[in-house]
């Protein structure tokens, strides 16, 4: 007979699922605000596929926390402060390197726990495969800008 696995049965995986979707929200703020300070439309653009992306992945999370009735008390994000400083464009893609690593270390702690039932673990597993993607991405761009730089410099 076949148990019966569509919940976590660990009580620290919701909490932990939660802490992971408010991440995500966070990184989503924060990648549209630098996109917001970018003139360069390229780049604006991949910075704002990665907040969206980070937006549809925190959703997905919440669906499953709301569906499996584990859903925590909420809390928000910090607020914006005005003593935030955005990276500029010759940085916008180091931070978000730096913000994206951060979300991916996060996937992996959670996929760690031995109590993830099949279901979850696919989700998680394909959000950890796309924000392994981007930060791949943001690598490729970086490295093809820095190129431009150095052959413009060079003529």
């Amino acid at each position: 007979m076949k148990l019966r696995t569509n919940f976590p049965a660990h009580a620290v995986l919701p909490a932990q699922i939660n802490r992971l979707q408010q991440l995500l929200v966070k990184e989503k703020d924060l990648f549209e605000d630098v996109a917001d300070h970018i003139a360069d439309h390229s780049l604006r653009l991949t910075i704002r596929s990665l907040a969206q992306q980070n937006k549809q992945y925190a959703s997905e999370l919440s669906s499953y926390l709301q569906s499996t009735r584990s859903t925590q008390p909420s809390a928000r994000a910090p607020q914006k402060t005005s003593t935030t400083t955005l990276p500029d464009e010759t940085t916008a893609l180091a931070f978000c390197s730096s913000n994206e690593r951060k979300i991916v270390a996060a996937y992996r702690k959670l996929l760690k726990e031995t109590v993830l039932y099949e279901g979850l673990k696919n989700i998680i597993g394909y959000q950890l495969s796309g924000s392994l993607s981007s930060m791949v991405q943001l690598q490729l761009l970086t490295a093809v800008r820095r190129r431009q730089k150095h052959v413009a410099a060079a003529l």
